[in-house]
C-alpha cells in the first residue's frame, strides 16, 4: 500500500526542480537554492554562537567542559549532515537525474536505516565510556563531571539527529531546500530556546546547567524528526513511498554507503584535527583550553555557513553527473566553491584583525581571551581555503568522486600534527599557524581533484 500518495501535482514539481537543477543558469541557480537553505546556515550559525554564550554564563569551568565533548557532538552531526547526508542527497539527486523517481524513494528507507545504524555507533561509546573519553582529551576533577553530564544527555538524543538530517537530506536531494531548511532551522530553535531556559532556570524552567543544555539539544532534533518523517511519509516532497512494495537491497546500500564511507573521512579528519589541537592546548590549562574552544567553535561555525551552498552544490553536480553533464558539474562546482570561499575569508580577516569581534560575546578571563585571540591571528586569515575546500567537499559529494577529498584530508592532518609537535618549542603559535596551512592544503587539492580529469564518466 502507499501511504498518501502524493498527486501529480508534487510529481511535477520535483520534474521541474530537477529540470532547473539540470539547464538554470548555474550561478543564479545556485544561489537560489543557497537563499532557500538560509534559514538552516542563520539558525545553525545562531544556535552555536548562543549556545557558546548562555553556557559562558555558567564560568569558564563549564566552557571548558564542553570543549572537551564538543569535537565528539561536532563529529557526529558532520557525519549525519554532511558526510552520510549528502551522501543521501547525492543519491537522490542521481536518481532523479537520471529520470528513476521510484529508485529515489526507495533509497529513503535504506538511508533511514544506515542512519540508525550510525546514531548507535556514537551514542553506546559515549554513553557506556563517556569518563574514558574526557579523560582522553585531558580532563581535570574540575570539568570532567560536568562534561560527562553534558555527554550523557547529548549522546543520548543521537538518533533524532541522524533521523532528521537523513530526512532533510532526502527532501534536499529532490531539490525541496526550503523545507528541509524550515525543519532543521526549527530544530536550531527549539535547540536555542529550551536550551537557555534549562541552562540558566529562566522563567518557570529549572537550572540543569549544562544537562539542559543538551536536553535542548535532544528536544529541538527529536521535534525535526517528526516534521520531516511526516512530510516525506505523506508524499509531499513528490516521491511515492510504496511501504508494501519496498525490499530491501544490496545495491541501493552501497549506492549511498560508496560515497558516505568514503566522505565519512571529512568529520573524522577535521574532529581528529581538533581532538589533537586540544590535547595539546589542555595542558596550558583550563583557561587556555577554553579560548581554544571558541576559537574552534567559530571554525566548526564555518561548516553551517558553508552548508547552504554546500548542500545546494550536492544537489546540483549529482542531478547532472546523473544526466552525464560532467561539463556542467565542474562548472558548478568551481562557482560555488569561489562563493563559499569568499564568505568564510572575508569572516576570516575580519576576526583575525578585531578578534574581540567574536571573543567578547562569551569569555572576558584574560588568559582565555588571549588564546582564542592568538588562534583568530594565525588561523582566521586563511578562511577562505577552509570555504573553499568544505564546499569542494560537498560538491564532490554530488558528483560521487571522493578520491581527491580524501587524500586532502589525511595531507590536512598531517601538517596540522606537525605544527602540534612544534608546541613545545615554538609555543601555540606553531600549532596555531599549521591549522591555517591546513586549511590552504585542504582547498587547493580539493579544487585541483575537480580540474584534473577525476570527474568524468565511469
Amino acid at each position: 500500500m502507499t501511504v498518501n500518495a502524493p498527486p501529480d501535482r508534487a510529481s511535477n514539481a520535483r520534474a521541474l526542480r530537477t529540470k532547473k537543477l539540470l539547464e538554470g543558469p548555474i550561478a543564479p541557480t545556485l544561489l537560489g537554492l543557497a537563499t532557500a537553505n538560509l534559514p538552516l546556515m542563520i539558525g545553525q550559525a545562531g544556535a552555536g554562537v548562543i549556545e557558546g554564550w548562555y553556557i559562558g554564563q555558567l564560568g569558564v569551568g563549564a566552557l571548558a567542559s564542553v570543549a572537551l565533548v564538543y569535537p565528539i557532538l561536532i563529529m557526529m552531526q558532520m557525519c549525519a549532515a554532511g558526510a552520510m547526508g549528502g551522501a543521501v542527497n547525492s543519491a537522490v539527486a542521481r536518481a532523479l537525474g537520471a529520470g528513476a523517481p521510484d529508485r529515489a524513494a526507495n533509497l529513503v528507507i535504506h538511508a533511514c536505516l544506515i542512519a540508525l545504524g550510525g546514531a548507535l555507533l556514537f551514542m553506546i561509546p559515549m554513553l557506556v565510556f563517556g569518563r574514558e573519553v574526557v579523560d582522553f582529551f585531558g580532563a581535570t576533577d574540575a570539568t570532567r563531571d560536568e562534561a560527562i553530564a553534558y555527554a550523557s544527555v547529548v549522546f543520548l538524543g543521537a538518533p533524532t539527529v541522524w533521523l532528521a538530517n537523513t530526512l532533510a537530506s532526502v527532501v534536499r536531494g529532490s531539490g525541496a531546500m526550503a523545507i528541509s531548511a524550515a525543519a532543521i532551522f526549527g530544530a536550531f530553535a527549539i535547540q536555542m530556546g529550551l536550551g537557555s531556559a534549562l541552562t540558566l532556570g529562566l522563567g518557570p524552567f529549572p537550572q540543569l546547567g549544562l544537562r539542559g543544555a543538551a536536553f535542548g539539544h535532544l528536544f529541538g532534533f527529536a521535534a525535526a524528526t517528526l516534521f520531516l518523517g511526516f512530510y516525506v511519509a505523506s508524499g509531499r516532497v513528490g516521491l511515492r513511498i510504496d511501504f508494501a512494495r519496498i525490499q530491501l537491497s544490496i545495491s541501493q546500500f552501497a549506492d549511498i554507503l560508496r560515497v558516505g564511507v568514503f566522505a565519512l573521512v571529512s568529520p573524522l579528519v577535521n574532529v581528529a584535527t581538533v581532538m589533537l589541537i586540544t590535547g595539546i592546548v589542555a595542558r596550558s590549562g583550563a583557561e587556555a583550553l577554553a579560548g581554544y574552544g571558541l576559537g574552534a567553535r567559530l571554525e566548526f561555525l564555518m561548516v553551517p555557513i558553508v552548508f547552504g551552498i554546500g548542500t545546494s552544490l550536492t544537489a546540483m553536480v549529482g542531478a547532472n553527473a546523473g544526466a552525464g553533464q560532467w561539463d556542467r558539474a565542474r562548472r558548478t562546482a568551481l562557482t560555488g566553491g569561489l562563493m563559499a570561499g569568499a564568505i568564510t575569508g572575508s569572516i576570516g580577516i575580519a576576526v583575525a584583525v578585531f578578534p574581540g569581534l567574536w571573543l567578547d560575546m562569551f569569555v572576558s578571563d584574560p588568559a582565555a581571551r588571549e588564546a582564542g585571540a592568538l588562534y583568530l591571528r594565525y588561523a582566521g586569515p586563511l578562511y577562505f581555503f577552509l570555504g573553499l575546500g568544505l564546499a569542494t567537499y560537498f560538491a564532490s559529494l554530488g558528483a560521487g568522486r571522493m578520491k581527491w577529498p580524501t587524500i586532502s584530508l589525511g595531507c590536512r592532518l598531517a601538517v596540522v600534527a606537525g605544527g602540534g609537535t612544534l608546541a613545545s618549542a615554538y609555543g601555540l603559535e606553531a600549532t596555531f599557524f599549521a591549522i591555517g596551512l591546513g586549511f590552504v592544503v585542504l582547498g587547493c587539492m580539493n579544487a585541483w581533484g575537480i580540474l584534473s580529469g577525476a570527474w568524468t564518466a565511469r
